[in-house]
């Protein structure tokens, strides 16, 4: 599943040059005049600062549920084994050298089969940051990326990001690519970190396009140039119960929602697990120098507590989801020239 790319499978590759599609896929050569800016997992937004969730918040507990099920398929196998084991005991036969190297040389594939799981899967997913947000600083025209661990925050000038239109490969006949916005630090002419900003754009590279166009809008012209009517942010990152089940119950839609449910509910389920075993990313002071900007007066907006709820005072909130849907459908209207033009840059490339 190419949603998973850049975190359970298909890992970003660094320390190399551009390939030929990236170099074809840089967001600044596609004509984004008349593109209406979409909001692809805002969580934070003032005069100075956008900041953004990173692309794989929203499938996080996929790795611990699947994690789960093999090692619970690797525990009932070994128990099978110390079962039939004591059972032989208590029939008073014999174990044979044979049988006791087969069980031994079992038991140590067992073993690094679930460590491999963990290692793949489950220790990706909990005891780690409940999302890394990444964070565009107008001010002082830097892109902060918290990348934890030992990194801690990457932070870097905004004109050593190269920003493409992010494609990952397919893994099974009947799969479509997906697209994202990618950002790709650069060194001289090597990447030497990528980083996915906000949700991706599934099978639409003019969502990914118009995502873009919100990031250059807020950089280059300010706060004041983002879409009318005034953005509400719909992206919660609260671990509760209830965001869980929004995010990956609800989300399957009215028509899909029970046929998903035997999927849907227990991802929804570890989700709230993991959030609950992960950290709150915190950004240093030096990243943070106040929270109220000082120009247009404007409070900040933050992300809401319950995922997916906006103010409905005045019927602004309606003006807005109408808004919204619009800007989509003209956003997926550009597919098709623009999957043209990254096929044909970078056969050129």
């Amino acid at each position: 599943m190419s949603q998973f790319a850049g975190w359970l499978g298909q890992r970003y590759c660094n320390n190399r040059p551009l390939s030929g599609y990236e170099k074809g896929a840089d967001v600044r050569k596609f004509d984004s005049s008349g593109v209406t800016p979409l909001d692809q997992g805002i969580v934070y937004l003032d005069d100075d600062y956008i900041e953004y969730v990173d692309r794989h918040f929203l499938y996080r507990g996929w790795g611990a549920m699947w994690g789960c099920v093999i090692l619970g398929l690797v525990l009932v196998f070994v128990l099978a084994f110390v079962y039939a084991t004591l059972a032989m005991h208590a029939e008073g036969k014999s174990i044979s050298s044979e049988m006791t190297i087969t069980v031994g040389v079992l038991s140590v594939l067992m073993l690094g089969f679930a460590a491999f799981t963990y290692r793949m899967l489950l220790g990706r997913d909990i005891f780690r940051y409940q999302y890394y947000p990444i964070r565009f600083d107008r001010r002082e025209r830097k892109v902060h990326i918290f990348a934890g661990g030992r990194r801690g925050v990457i932070s870097v000038p905004w004109s050593s990001v190269n920003f493409v239109i992010g494609r990952d490969k397919p893994l099974g006949p009947d799969e479509g690519a997906t697209y994202d916005l990618r950002g790709l630090v650069m060194k001289g002419d090597q990447v030497v970190h990528t980083f996915a900003v906000g949700s991706d754009s599934g099978s639409n590279p003019g969502i990914t396009l118009a995502h873009w166009e919100m990031i250059r809008r807020f950089m280059e012209d300010g706060r004041s140039a983002l879409p009318f009517p005034p953005l509400q942010l719909y992206t919660s990152v609260a671990p509760t119960l209830r965001n869980a089940f929004i995010i990956h119950v609800s989300s399957a839609g009215a028509g899909l929602m029970w046929i998903a449910l035997p999927v849907t509910l227990p991802w929804a389920l570890f989700r709230f697990l993991t959030m609950k075993l992960c950290r709150r990313p915190v950004w240093p002071v030096g990243v943070i120098r106040r929270e109220v900007s000082d120009d247009s007066g404007a409070a900040p907006l933050r992300a809401p507590v319950v995922y997916g709820r906006v103010n409905r005072v005045e019927g602004r909130a309606d003006e807005m989801e109408r808004f919204w849907k619009d800007s989509i459908t003209a956003a997926k209207a550009r597919n098709d020239v623009i999957r043209q033009q990254l096929q044909a840059t970078s056969l050129n490339a």
